[in-house]
C-alpha cells in the first residue's frame, strides 16, 4: 500500500500532518543539522523535547548529547530502518520512532514520531520508510543551499590552512559571514588512512562534535576548538582532542585493512592567523609517527614529540656538512662481516634507557648474553656507555640512521 500516493505534491508541513495522521501521534521533521524543518499540528500531546524543539527550531543540545552518547544517530546515519527509542525522562525526551531522509549515502534529515497516543508498531515502520522517501524530493532543495554553505565554509578553511590571512579581525568577520563559530584556543589534527573515504566512516563523530574539516587525499584535516576563558581550557581541548581519536582510531581500525591508520595534531593556539602553524605541526607529527611507528605509539600530539621533534632538521644539518658517524659506521659494518646484531642490541639498551633486565626481555636473551654484546659494542666502537653524553648523541645517530633508511 503506497500511503502517500495522493499526496505527491503536499508540502513538507503537509507531509508532517499526514504522517501525524498516519500514526495518530505528533511528528517533527528536522534537517541533517537538527533544525526544524515542519511540525504536525496533530493533538496536544507532546513532551519537553519536542516542544523545545518548536519554540527553539532546533532540538536542544541536551538531548543532542545524550542521544550520541546512547548511539541513537549512529544507528540512524548507517540504518535505513526506522530506530525505536526508549525514553529518557532526564532530558525531557518520550518514547519515540525515528528514521533518517536519505539520498544514497547522504542524510538530509529526520522524521520523529513521538509515542504518546498509541505506540508505534512494527507495521507503522512501513509508513515512516515510505515518509522517509516521500520526504527525499522536499529536503533536496534545502539541501543543495546546505552544501553550498557547506563549500564555502571549507574553502574558507583552506585559505586558513594556507596562510592567505593574517589579519585575526578579518578572519574572524569572514567566518560570521559564513554563519561559522570559531571557538579559541584550537588546533588542527589529521588523520590519514589510504584507500578509506575517511568522512563517510567519521561522520558520525564529525557531526556529534561539530568539527569543521576538509578532506586533502588519504588525509582528514579537523579543526577542533574549545570555548572559554579558564587557564585550564587548553587541558579541556586536548582532552577533547584525544577523546575524538580515541573514539575515530578504533573505528578506522576496525575497517581497515590496506594501510596504517595515523593521527597527529599541531600545538593549540588563540589567534586564527597562527592557524597554518598547527597545520604544519600537525602534518610534522604525522610524518614522525609514519617513520617512527614503534617509538611513537601511544602519541599524537607535535608537543609530545620530545627529540623526535628534531630529527628531520638534525638530518637536513647532516647532508649540508655531508657528516657521517664513523663509530656507528664501523659497529655496522662488524655486524655485516660477522652476522651479528650488536647495533639491535645498542638501540634496544638506548630505547630501555639502559635497563639491562627489560632489554634482555625485549631481545629474548639471557643477561650475561646482553652484558657480553655490551662490552664487546664499547670496544668496537671505543665508547663508554656509562657516559650520558656519550648514551644520548649514540641515541640520535642510530635514529638519524633509522631515518635515512627509511627516507
Amino acid at each position: 500500500m503506497n500511503y502517500f500516493q495522493n499526496y505527491q505534491h503536499a508540502d513538507i508541513d503537509e507531509l508532517a500532518d499526514v504522517i501525524g495522521e498516519l500514526l495518530q501521534n505528533p511528528i517533527t521533521i528536522e534537517d541533517a543539522d537538527h533544525k526544524l524543518i515542519a511540525y504536525s499540528t496533530h493533538g496536544e500531546s507532546t513532551d519537553q523535547a519536542r516542544w523545545s524543539t518548536i519554540m527553539s527550531r532546533r532540538v536542544p543540545e541536551k538531548v543532542l548529547t545524550r542521544l550520541w552518547k546512547d548511539g541513537v544517530f549512529q544507528e540512524l546515519l548507517t540504518k535505513d530502518e526506522p530506530v525505536h527509542i526508549p525514553a529518557k525522562d532526564e532530558v525531557g525526551l518520550g518514547k519515540r520512532v525515528a528514521i533518517a531522509i536519505r539520498k544514497g549515502s547522504d542524510v538530509l534529515g529526520y522524521i520523529w514520531a513521538i509515542e504518546v497516543n498509541r505506540p508505534i508498531t512494527e507495521e507503522d515502520d512501513e509508513i515512516l520508510r515510505q515518509a522517509a522517501r516521500s520526504a527525499v524530493s522536499r529536503l533536496i532543495q534545502r539541501q543543495g543551499k546546505r552544501k553550498a554553505e557547506e563549500q564555502r565554509r571549507k574553502e574558507f578553511l583552506w585559505e586558513l590552512l594556507l596562510g592567505n590571512h593574517s589579519s585575526d579581525t578579518l578572519i574572524r568577520q569572514k567566518a560570521e559571514s559564513l554563519q561559522l563559530n570559531l571557538t579559541a584556543p584550537y588546533l588542527i589534527c589529521v588523520i590519514e588512512a589510504a584507500g578509506m573515504r575517511l568522512e563517510q566512516y567519521l561522520y558520525p563523530l564529525l557531526m556529534r562534535d561539530k568539527l569543521l574539516w576538509v578532506v586533502d587525499g588519504s588525509q582528514i584535516i579537523l579543526l577542533i576548538g574549545q570555548q572559554g576563558t579558564s587557564r585550564k581550557v587548553e587541558e579541556a581541548l586536548i582532552r577533547k582532542v584525544q577523546q575524538f581519536l580515541a573514539d575515530s582510531l578504533g573505528k578506522l581500525q576496525s575497517h581497515e585493512s590496506q594501510g596504517q591508520v595515523t593521527a597527529g595534531y599541531g600545538r593549540s593556539y588563540k589567534a586564527y592567523a597562527d592557524i597554518v602553524k598547527s597545520y604544519h605541526e600537525a602534518l610534522h607529527a604525522l610524518k614522525i609517527k609514519r617513520l617512527f611507528p614503534r617509538e611513537t605509539e601511544g602519541i599524537h600530539g607535535y608537543h609530545e614529540l620530545g627529540i623526535y621533534r628534531y630529527l628531520i632538521k638534525l638530518k637536513q644539518w647532516d647532508e649540508e656538512q655531508g657528516y657521517e658517524n664513523e663509530r656507528l659506521a664501523k659497529l655496522k659494518r662488524y655486524d655485516a662481516e660477522n652476522q651479528t646484531a650488536m647495533t639491535e642490541t645498542l638501540e634496544t639498551y638506548l630505547d630501555a634507557a639502559g635497563k639491562v633486565n627489560v632489554t634482555a626481555n625485549r631481545l629474548h636473551i639471557h643477561i650475561n648474553t646482553l652484558s657480553y654484546r655490551l662490552k664487546r659494542i664499547e670496544e668496537i666502537m671505543q665508547v663508554d656507555l656509562e657516559d650520558m653524553n656519550q648514551r644520548v648523541s649514540l641515541y640520535l645517530e642510530l635514529k638519524l640512521d633509522k631515518l635515512n633508511r627509511e627516507q
